[in-house]
């Protein structure tokens, strides 16, 4: 049983401290009830922008960045650093290490061989970590065709923890990513949009359920579905 959605709209000022503080908060409780906790992390404009907003939140004082551990929801296939989702989020990683976050509590997807090899052996660390049964939180921005991570429209949600793709409609072509089964299976997930660009499908996504062609309806966690918007990508009077 997965949890129902909550949607909330934000200005577009406060909606990265918003989405940012609500994470920080219910990451603390989490910790507070168990031993360790877990993010699944997202790229992308929207991704980013939470990810500097908890950088910068005062609520990253007192969280245990020792028993938390980060993976990613995707990452592309490729020997140019620069696009990498680990490398984009550097700003990001670099202050919650400097809060005591270990280095070996960050898990990049590897660049082997190719995507599938990277994403089987991504699969392997999930597991060998103890993460098989999903993360504490993950936050996943949605592009303008509905994809989440890299699970694009009409091209299968994965089966098991990971999966990968070679004919991305976005490039680079090879890219590797979570499965939808592995995103479900986090206790809450965060869906983001904060971009004018991305109003038209955030509008079809709220009002359905389960579309191959839009990966985002998806999105739902198994004890929160954390729907966030900007009022740039849908309107407060919706």
């Amino acid at each position: 049983m997965l949890a129902d959605r909550q949607i909330e709209i934000w200005k577009e000022e406060p909606f990265g401290p918003a989405v940012a503080s609500e994470i920080l908060l219910d990451t603390h409780r989490i910790l507070k009830r168990g031993k360790r906790a877990s993010w699944l992390v997202s790229g992308g404009r929207d991704g980013e922008k939470v990810a500097r907003s908890i950088a910068s939140s005062p609520l990253l004082e007192g969280l245990c960045l020792s028993s938390l551990h980060i993976f990613f929801a995707d990452e592309r296939y490729s020997s140019d650093p620069s696009l990498l989702n680990f490398n984009r989020l550097s700003f990001f990683l670099d202050v919650l290490k400097g809060w005591g976050m270990p280095e070996e509590n960050i898990h990049p997807f590897p660049q082997l061989g190719s995507a599938k090899e990277g994403a089987k052996a991504y699969e392997e660390e999930i597991l060998s970590l103890g993460f098989g049964e999903g993360c504490s939180v993950s936050w996943l921005s949605c592009g303008p065709d509905g994809h989440v991570a890299s699970l694009f429209p009409g091209k299968g949600l994965g089966r098991g923890l990971t999966t990968w793709v070679g004919d991305s409609p976005k490039p680079p072509a090879s890219r590797m990513s979570v499965s939808m089964e592995f995103i479900q299976s986090s206790l809450e997930v965060f869906l983001v949009a904060a971009q004018k660009e991305k109003r038209e499908i955030v509008e079809k996504a709220v009002r359905i359920w389960a579309d191959p062609l839009i990966p985002a309806t998806f999105c739902q966690g198994k004890k929160k579905s954390a729907w966030r918007f900007s009022s740039l990508t849908l309107p407060q009077t919706f």
